[in-house]
């Protein structure tokens, strides 16, 4: 049997540059070595487009010339639509391939993936187990019922031929259809909530789909085998890259010890507690010992230097931090003249204050952590309410950032803040936009609310038809797709533009220090190459706007890569 997992090719996030937007495909590899250590007998290839700068054309000229008995995608839902267009390739070449998706996206999904046969099975939640015990019975249908953790049509559908739709526009459904089909049933209302009960049937119009109950969580995650970076050609990743040379995507943990209504992350590696299905948050993970093992393989074989640790939460545990830091000083990583390693991290506020108090954060900085991104979200008590952000407020992420600022000037802080609630109006934004030039972070990300299917924050628009209909390709953290109780999208474009663009004092003070005055020289092109992004962004929005005044769509400022249709 062969088993090919993918990632298709797509669109660079208007941020980031070519050489370092596409880190490995984490969750794929770690499938791999799931799968290579249990079964031994299947071949199982990783493909990775976006890496190797592989085109559509090239994608459907390969997929052709090799038998796919298995193709396994997992996206989030910006992407999707990417994979459901692979799916619908592979369907057409190889009729009796079966198709299985997973991921944030698919899992919250699940009557609209299967509705037209393009994708089989979905893999809800973590993957590893599932997809391992989906592959020893993928020709005994019947037994599907008995794995834990799927979704599947009921019945044996007829294969795809070469008509079936293949172009990214034809599969690109507004995630508004998706969303609406939870309420029109109990049952659909959202997979969580059908989890943990018996085997249920859902309805959707024709389609019958199974939903077994969910599967427990790995609890020890020491237990599982190191992703499979060998089938990936390593030196396509980083190439060409002055801040991320040698990047290598890694994971220490998986879960979240919050519920934050915007995020999905959390729900998907959450634990399911009763037959209702509801999900509370839970964190796991590897032991210090473990990580630093997988840090010094991908040093000593790969030559990586760039670590980005993909955890939602890298700072939940300072005994893990500690630990973790302690390793990597008494290891040759760690020279006289400082780290052979970048690491780049996501750290709640709240974790870097308790660290520094406790002396882990400067063990970190000196093993090597060099970039951190903050969630700071909102300066007002209600919007941190309203986005289920606990154990945060304005105060502790002003003392995380002067942290940093003031004793680890050499750590690069990003922050995100989330714009676009139900309430927000024009003033709420210019507010959001004067705290973030007062704290001083480096750089900052205004994010508009995107109701990602199976989050709070899609329930509640859904509910109060706040979402626009705006395609998958939209759901890229940049563009709004979700309108406010006053505002619609392109007002909130162009609020979102008149107040991040507007000169100001702090701003100009920052150019000063950040492109001119900084003297690490890392930190200096991270700056240039984020102002020279949002520069470009910014211009093309106002050439937009002057040619077109009164167009009523936002613009979906993700770059098509220059190989994407080759």
């Amino acid at each position: 049997m062969r088993v090919l997992l993918l990632r298709p090719p797509r669109y660079v996030w208007p941020f980031n540059s070519e050489t370092s937007a596409f880190w490995q495909p984490l969750g794929l590899l770690c499938l791999a070595a799931a799968v290579r250590r249990a079964l031994p007998g299947v071949q199982i290839e990783v493909w990775d487009a976006p890496g190797r700068r592989c085109g559509w054309r090239t994608l459907e000229r390969k997929l052709a010339a090799q038998r796919v008995d298995v193709l396994g995608v997992g996206e989030e839902t910006v992407s999707a639509h990417e994979a459901l267009r692979a799916a619908g390739i592979v369907k057409g070449l190889h009729p009796g391939c079966v198709v299985v998706a997973g991921g944030t996206y698919f899992s919250h999904a699940i009557p609209e993936t299967l509705a037209d046969g393009r994708v089989d099975v979905i893999v809800r939640g973590e993957g590893e187990q599932t997809f391992v015990e989906l592959l020893r019975h993928i020709d005994n249908r019947s037994l599907w019922r008995t794995i834990p953790g799927l979704a599947f049509r009921e019945g044996v559908s007829a294969p795809l031929g070469r008509g079936a739709p293949s172009q990214s526009r034809a599969v690109c459904r507004p995630v508004a259809d998706a969303l609406a089909v939870g309420l029109r049933g109990r049952v659909a209302d959202n997979p969580a909530l059908i989890a943990d009960a018996p085997e249920r049937a859902l309805q959707h119009g024709d389609l019958t789909v199974v939903v077994t109950p969910a599967r427990r969580l790995i609890d020890d995650l020491d237990t599982l085998p190191q992703p499979a970076h060998d089938l990936l050609d390593m030196n396509d990743y980083g190439r060409g890259s002055r801040n991320h040379p040698g990047l290598v995507s890694i994971e220490h943990s998986r879960g979240c010890i919050d519920s934050c209504a915007f995020c999905i992350l959390w729900k998907q590696m959450g634990e399911s507690v009763n037959g209702n299905g509801d999900i509370r948050p839970r964190w796991r993970t590897k032991s210090a010992a473990r990580s630093f093992d997988e840090v010094s393989w991908l040093y000593e074989r790969f030559g990586r230097r760039t670590f980005g640790w993909v955890d939602p939460t890298f700072n939940v545990s300072p005994q893990w931090s500690d630990a973790w830091a302690e390793r990597m000083l008494r290891s040759p990583l760690v020279s006289r003249r400082g780290p052979r390693t970048v690491h780049t991290a996501w750290l709640r506020a709240d974790g870097v204050v308790r660290d520094e108090q406790l002396g882990v954060l400067d063990k970190l900085v000196r093993a090597g952590l060099r970039q951190v991104m903050i969630g700071l979200e909102r300066d007002d008590h209600a919007g941190l309410a309203a986005l289920g952000k606990h154990q945060n407020d304005p105060e502790l992420c002003r003392q995380a950032v002067a942290i940093f600022r003031e004793r680890y000037p050499q750590v690069y802080t990003i922050g995100t803040m989330v714009f676009g609630l139900p309430q927000d109006t024009a003033a709420d934004l210019d507010r959001l936009v004067r705290w973030q030039d007062r704290i001083g972070i480096d750089y900052c990300f205004f994010i508009p609310l995107t109701p990602n299917p199976g989050t709070a924050a899609a329930d509640d628009a859904v509910r109060c038809g706040r979402v626009a209909g705006r395609p998958l390709a939209d759901y890229n953290f940049h563009t709004p797709v979700c309108t406010t109780d006053t505002l619609g999208l392109r007002e909130l474009e162009r609020i979102y533009w008149r107040a991040t663009v507007r000169p100001s004092r702090q701003r100009l003070s920052w150019a000063v220090r950040e492109l001119l005055l900084q003297r690490d020289a890392r930190k200096r092109r991270v700056s240039w190459a984020l102002f020279r992004h949002g520069t470009t962004i910014a211009l093309e929005s106002l050439w937009r706007t002057v040619r077109r005044p009164k167009r009523s769509a936002c613009t979906s400022f993700s770059r098509r890569p220059s190989w994407y249709d080759t």
